[in-house]
This record gives structure tokens, C-alpha cells and sequence, in this order.
């Protein structure tokens, strides 16, 4: 069997005199691989550039061997969900995706058995004769992921897949990404929010003003930013005031909101240490919510 890779050496990017990409290598194989930066930091150039819509100005991508921008052929096993919708509002999303579909030669059938089964997954597949003009946005990011699944792409490329989701569509499609790059496929999976990083544990990319600065995963990333972070804990009933300042790590309480603690910690060690406090000294525990911290706090270099 034929293993999927990509190789990429010192890509480099330029629109006009802004440099998106500035000498990048790295190679990817088969399984999930997520791209963390903030804006602007060339993620979605980074894509554009893997899938042969944007022509490196210096540097190689080969996908098994192969140019992406000049060897169509590859398209075929490879797909991209972009930071747009990329369909058109006044066809029904059954004739966006047969529309689609028939780039890779499937039969009207086979896209349509497809596409069903898909969006039965996301939870959309009541919409498939609805013209995209009428869905709202998180619907039309389920139909444009449906459209990027059709042809059972080797490689998968993915901007902000969750975005305009709720939380429930948001795993529901995280699911399906999971479980798709466990298939020998090459998923990347590129996003700005830190928060989507710890939903998976999988080889993670720093990309910061068009270069990588890291290659790391998600429990090493969350070491560092869990330095000197904040943390709000919300309780079900006041807790005893004569041991709020008692709490380990305790930062600050709010008069107007008693059932509300911040603490500040700096390992994982410490939240265990002021929950279990809590809970030992009698509260009962109904939140605790990550304060996300800005992304430019990780060391970009």
C-alpha cells in the first residue's frame, strides 16, 4: 500500500511585498496534524499552497512525488475546506454537491448516497433541498464540510472546520475528523483558537508570521500556557466566606457574585489542588472555565 506524504521544503510565499510564508519545511504523513497561529500568521496560504491554488515563489511541496500546482491528477484523492463556503447560494445543496461531485466523476447516484449519509452525521440531512441562501452559517459550514468529503479525499485540508457551529455540530465534526484520520489519511486541520487544540491529541504545528516555530502536541503547548493563567470556578451556592482566602491558588472572589472564584494557577497540579479543596470543604462544583488566554502568550519566537 501506498502511504500517503507530504514533503515541503523552504516554502516560501509572497503577495506583493508581504512575505505569507517565509521558508516552511516540514513533511506530514498519514494522521492528524493541527495547525495553531493566530491571524495573519499565513495558515490559510499555508493550505492554498498544499492544495496547488497558490504557486510558491520559492521552495517544493510534492504530494507523493507529485506538484501540486501542476499536476491536476493529485486533486482528484485531495480536498479543501477553505475559510469560505465556497457554494453558490442560489442552487439547493443538492445540486451544489452534484455540481461538485462531478469533478471527481461520481455518478449523480453516488453523490447523493454519499452526501446523505454525510450530513445524516452532521445532523443537516433534512436541508439537501434547501437553497444555500436560506441556511444560516453554521449550516453552510456542514454543507461545505459535506462538499469536502465527497471524493474521499487521501489528503484532507481543513480551515477552521467548527467555525459558526454550535457546540453539539462543533464535536459532531470533529468526530467525523477523527475518525477520517485514522483511515491512512493526511488530515490538517488548521485553527486559531486554543481551545480546539485540546480536543485532540495529535502532532501540533506553531505557525507565527509565515514560519513554524514549533512542532509540539497539545500537552506540551498547555504546559506553557497554563503558566500564571487564570481560572473561574463556578459554584452551585456561596462558599464559606471564612475560608475563601483559605482556597489554594485563590486569586479573587466577587461580593456581587459569591458562587464566583478565580484562581490563578501554573500546572495542571494546581487546579486538582483547589478543586479538591473545594469539593473536601463542602461546595459543589458546577463550572470551570479555562480563561483562554491570548494566543500571542505562546513563545513564537
Amino acid at each position: 500500500m501506498i502511504m500517503n506524504e507530504i514533503s515541503i521544503s523552504n516554502l516560501s510565499k509572497f503577495f506583493g511585498t508581504l512575505k505569507a510564508l517565509d521558508g516552511i519545511s516540514i513533511d506530514f504523513k498519514s494522521g492528524m496534524h493541527i495547525i495553531l497561529g493566530p491571524n495573519g500568521a499565513g495558515k490559510s496560504t499555508f493550505l492554498k499552497c498544499i492544495d496547488g491554488h497558490y504557486k510558491p515563489d520559492n521552495g517544493t511541496i510534492k504530494i507523493n512525488g507529485r506538484d501540486p500546482y501542476t499536476d491536476d491528477s493529485i486533486k482528484d484523492k485531495m480536498s479543501i475546506l477553505s475559510d469560505n463556503y465556497s457554494l453558490y447560494d442560489e442552487l439547493t445543496v443538492k445540486d451544489n454537491l452534484k455540481f461538485f461531485g462531478k469533478f471527481y466523476k461520481l455518478s449523480d447516484k453516488e453523490i447523493i448516497d454519499k452526501a446523505t449519509r454525510i450530513l445524516k452525521e452532521l445532523n443537516a440531512d433534512m436541508y439537501i433541498n434547501s437553497k444555500v441562501y436560506t441556511l444560516s452559517r453554521g449550516t453552510k459550514q456542514k454543507i461545505a464540510f459535506c462538499r469536502a468529503l465527497l471524493n474521499d479525499p487521501d489528503i484532507l485540508l481543513l480551515d477552521e472546520p467548527t467555525a459558526f457551529l454550535d457546540s453539539r455540530s462543533s464535536q459532531m465534526i470533529r468526530e467525523v475528523i477523527q475518525d477520517y484520520s485514522k483511515k491512512d489519511k493526511i488530515v490538517i486541520f488548521v485553527t486559531q483558537k486554543l481551545d480546539e487544540i485540546s480536543r485532540f491529541n495529535s502532532e501540533l504545528i506553531i505557525l507565527r508570521a509565515g514560519t513554524i516555530s514549533d512542532v509540539t502536541t497539545t500537552g506540551e503547548i498547555y504546559k506553557t500556557i497554563l503558566k500564571d493563567s487564570f481560572i473561574n470556578i463556578r459554584l452551585a451556592e456561596p462558599f464559606n466566606p471564612k475560608k475563601v482566602k483559605q482556597i489554594p491558588n485563590f486569586y479573587s472572589a466577587n461580593d456581587e457574585d459569591p458562587n464566583f472564584i478565580k484562581i490563578r494557577v501554573n500546572n495542571y497540579k494546581d487546579i486538582n489542588k483547589t478543586i479538591e479543596f473545594l469539593i473536601d470543604n463542602g461546595a459543589y462544583i458546577i463550572g470551570v472555565d479555562y480563561i483562554e488566554p491570548l494566543i500571542e502568550k505562546l513563545s513564537f519566537g
